[in-house]
């Protein structure tokens, strides 16, 4: 018995010295931490000058062009300014219910993806014209109204660099 009651008191003195021990060590890590400079992580001048200058760029664009561009997330918004500014002069060019045919021309970095992008316009009612291994024209014919060359072109140059390709540019003719 006597010996069960000096194992208890060794072993009650051992978890009380650990526990100690441990106290000791969590509170000089705390004081270590307290007198730890610490430096908050800031983004790097250059991305921070990036995020800035497409700030400035968005406030420079009309709001129609801004709401394009979350339709489109895969279109530069300048570009998209550059083609909304021409709708005026697409609906004098070519008045409503003119029927035009438009080809778009794409260059990709791989015969496989440029065949993906030509089976997707194929589908969706574009006829194709390869024009080398990367390089391909699609082609359809519309009727026009306000805005419909534009979703044309913008629904075309979207998924070309979704699939991340060159979007060449367009040809109307009547």
């Amino acid at each position: 018995m006597l010996k069960r009651m000096i194992g208890a008191a060794i072993a009650a003195g051992a978890a009380i010295g650990i526990a100690a021990a441990v106290k000791l060590i969590l509170q000089k890590e705390e004081e270590e931490e307290e007198s730890e400079v610490r430096f908050i992580s800031l983004k790097d001048g250059e991305e921070a000058d990036e995020e800035k200058k497409e700030e400035e760029k968005k406030e420079e664009y009309s709001e129609e062009v801004l709401e394009i561009a979350e339709l489109y997330p895969y279109l530069d918004v300048k570009f998209i300014a550059e083609q909304f500014g021409r709708n005026e002069a697409f609906n004098e060019q070519y008045p409503e219910d003119s029927l035009i045919t438009i080809s778009h021309k794409a260059k990709f970095e791989d015969a496989q993806t440029m065949n993906s992008f030509v089976k997707i316009g194929e589908d969706n009612g574009y006829g194709s014209e390869i024009l080398n291994e990367t390089e391909v024209k699609i082609t359809r014919k519309l009727f026009t109204e306000d805005g419909a060359i534009l979703s044309d072109i913008f629904n075309v140059a979207n998924q070309v660099s979704c699939l991340k390709g060159v979007y060449e540019g367009y040809n109307i003719e009547l």
